[in-house]
């Protein structure tokens, strides 16, 4: 019986899987079409029609306008901007790189941030290639436009960038001068985001020097920041960077534990680049606890996704892993993942010999980092155990707090189950006035990970809702997903569009301040659950409810 339920669960995952894959490469194609159309006539009807597409998808922040007065070549350099983004994100590099090539010669005269934002990206997308060469030329670039423009931020984002790929070309003692420098820059400005992001790189860095203690202290660093920002998905991105400084140190156990929890959660958001590198490292980790038979398949799903998405890097990592698990038991299967290994190394690093990085490093003023590099060194090492005292110091805080926060815990979670269950009777409501399916047949499938997920973003759009508009990409992004796969994981669970999902949920927290909050005008009310003014909360309201907000306080609920 156990047998035949897992037959059915992995088949309902294989069903699922496939119908995503379908509806990525339908939303794939009509991509191309638009591009392909503009490319053939490009002009003011084409590229409204291309935006008007990602502005559906909701894969842009705003909405680009265009007028009969808006020259084509900006037209141009917009579209194929936004195409090179919606490549990357696809994991399309090669078309992501055309694109941003073509738009970037078209912006001689656009604003410099736009610039930097498109050299950031033509720089990612060949780091991710793996032609290091060339996504150094254009970070140096970007970095340069960035350091113009006074932005600490930006400064760092652009230092972490260059160490990241320093760091990928094999190059981990230049890559930390300006891992070092980056944390400067970023201690300058209140972005836990980037803080963390830029410890978990720090954590990289020191881990490939071998300073295992330095490495582990910049990963708890990054752990502790990203704790305050909430975000699960960063989260998993530290632990696993942490997991791997534990592997390098012997301490499989522990960083068994660490991935145990985030393949799964990886495998959940779709997120390939990390499910391959946290397959990768716990693959290393079942070969220290002696799990061969683990190991081999770990590294072997690991290396089918690298090829998939065209990642040699991390291939080759994985290639080198599962020739050492082999070359006793199976010499002959050994000696093909070596070879492959030795193909992608010499892939790998034709982009960026010595010279080559030589060259960059001499542009960039060497001589400058490294004395910068030797004076933050010796401070960051004196701020070590003034860092051991302070994290010490958190901990005591928080175990004192946790009492507080779980009863706070308990009645959140009260209030965003008792919001669920309106969201589901309303959504029942709605499709039997519409004739039409509703999800109550799916409500009994759904997995504690479902649940939890859809508290989450309801816990997320009523923090964020408070006297501002609430969008798709807003949402999606404080919950680390594109807004595509915000919608379409809403969309299978709900049988609802994100955008109306989280009108819903303005709704519903509506209803409960006007019943709570009677003290607050119906004005402000709607205000704060996020509506542009009082006559669109009023309608919307009056639309989905079926009386006005005013009529509701005043009969108390009762519709």
């Amino acid at each position: 019986m156990n047998h035949s339920i897992k037959k059915l669960f992995a088949l309902c995952l294989l069903t699922a899987g496939v119908l995503t894959a379908m509806a990525s490469s339908t939303k794939a194609e009509r991509i191309d079409t638009l591009l392909l159309r503009f490319d053939q006539k490009p002009g003011l009807k084409t590229a409204r029609d291309f935006f008007a597409y990602m502005d559906q998808e909701e894969f842009m922040d705003e909405p680009v306008v265009f007028t009969g007065a808006t020259p084509l070549d900006t037209m141009k350099a917009l579209v194929w901007y936004w195409a090179g983004e919606w490549y990357y994100a696809e994991q399309d590099y090669s078309l992501a790189e055309t694109n941003l090539l073509r738009a970037l010669e078209l912006m001689e005269y656009a604003d410099e941030k736009s610039i930097s934002d498109n050299l950031a990206m033509l720089g990612l997308t060949y780091m991710r290639q793996s032609k290091y060469e060339e996504a150094l030329h254009y970070m140096h670039r970007c970095y340069q436009l960035d350091t113009k423009s006074g932005d600490p931020d930006r400064i760092s984002s652009s230092l972490n960038t260059i160490a990241g790929t320093l760091l990928a070309a094999g190059n981990p003692e230049e890559a930390e001068g300006y891992i070092l420098r980056a944390i400067t820059y970023a201690k300058q400005v209140n972005n836990p985001s980037r803080m963390a992001v830029i410890y978990g790189m720090a954590s990289e860095i020191e881990n490939r020097l071998e300073h295992s203690e330095q490495a582990l202290l910049y990963a708890d660093s990054a752990c502790l920041v990203e704790a305050t920002t909430g975000n699960r998905y960063k989260m998993a991105v530290r632990q696993t960077q942490k997991a791997s400084i534990l592997v390098g140190l012997g301490r499989y156990g522990e960083a068994e534990r660490i991935l145990a929890d985030e393949v799964p959660f990886f495998r959940e958001t779709g997120d390939q680049l990390s499910l391959a590198i946290a397959l990768n490292k716990r693959g290393q980790a079942a070969v220290g606890l002696g799990q061969q038979k683990e190991a081999v398949e770990y590294l072997n799903e690991a290396i089918a996704i690298c090829r998939r998405i065209g990642n040699p890097y991390n291939e080759a990592y994985a290639q080198r892993a599962i020739y050492e698990v082999l070359y006793k038991s199976n010499p002959e299967a050994a000696r093909a993942h070596l070879e492959r290994y030795h193909v992608l190394k010499d892939s790998l690093y034709s982009h960026a010999t010595a010279e080559q990085l030589a060259r960059f490093n001499a542009e960039f003023g060497r001589e400058e980092l490294e004395k910068e590099k030797e004076w933050l060194t010796r401070r960051n090492h004196r701020l070590v155990g003034i860092g051991t005292v302070t994290v010490l110091a958190v901990l005591i805080a928080v175990a004192v707090s946790l009492v507080w926060l779980r009863r706070r815990q308990t009645k959140i979670n009260e209030r965003l189950s008792s919001m669920m269950a309106e969201l589901n009777n309303a959504r029942r409501v709605s499709a039997a006035v519409q004739k039409t399916p509703d999800a109550e047949e799916n409500e009994g499938y759904l997995t504690q990970d479902d649940k939890q997920f859809l508290k989450k973003l309801i816990l997320s759009v009523t923090k964020m809702m408070n006297h501002q508009v609430v969008t798709v990409t807003q949402v999606a992004d404080t919950m680390c997903l594109s807004p595509k796969t915000l919608n379409r994981r809403v969309q299978y669970l709900t049988g609802e569009s994100a955008k109306r999902y989280i009108m819903r949920i303005q709704l519903e927290q509506a209803k409960i301040m006007l019943l709570q909050n009677l003290d607050i005008p119906v004005v402000e009310i709607g205000n704060r659950c996020g509506f542009d003014d009082h006559s669109s909360f009023t309608r919307t309201f009056t639309q989905n409810v079926g009386i006005s907000p005013s009529d509701y306080r005043l009969n108390r609920g009762k519709c």
